[in-house]
């Protein structure tokens, strides 16, 4: 399977607000959670097309739209990235895709030799594509929201270009 991240535009923030929905509408169930991005939409996506140093990418898989991805170098650390989100429509999950997304995102911004990224600690599914992108556990937890959630850290080391 070709999976391609293209940058958008607020031309695609509804599209891809809509697969975000669909992609945490599961977790958003489990953990009832005020913070989720099943809450948010389009506004956040606009939000980010806005902020320097931010990157909205979508992601197509074969050239069929199948998610998106935000990340950055953080502007108060030179060389440091955040992997923000990354979302999967629900039917296109457990094949790759992510992961091999996530590799073409660090591609994306050269100057960035270490990358940070969290998401729920007890989800198994999350964490095996993670890993298969090689990031590695910091063992570091963080609770959020009031306890509902608790957060695996991780992080991986990349050589700047």
């Amino acid at each position: 399977m070709l999976v391609e991240l293209v940058p958008a535009t607020a031309a695609d923030a509804g599209a891809l607000a809509a697969i975000q929905k669909k992609a945490f509408k599961r977790l958003y169930a489990l953990y009832q959670d005020e913070g989720s991005p099943y809450l948010r939409g389009e506004e956040e996506i606009l939000r980010w097309l806005e902020r320097p140093g931010w990157k909205v990418f979508k992601i197509l898989a074969d050239g069929v739209l199948a998610g998106g991805l935000v990340a950055c170098e953080r502007p108060d650390a030179p060389g440091e990235g955040y992997l923000a989100r990354v979302y999967i429509l629900p039917g296109m999950q457990r094949q790759g895709i992510a992961s091999r997304a996530l590799l073409l995102c660090e591609a994306e911004f050269p100057a960035v030799s270490h990358w940070t990224l969290d998401f729920p600690a007890e989800q198994t599914a999350n964490r095996r594509c993670y890993e298969k992108a090689r990031y590695a556990d910091t063992g570091k937890r963080l609770e959020q929201s009031q306890g509902k959630i608790v957060l695996a850290l991780y992080e991986k080391q990349t050589q700047a270009k």
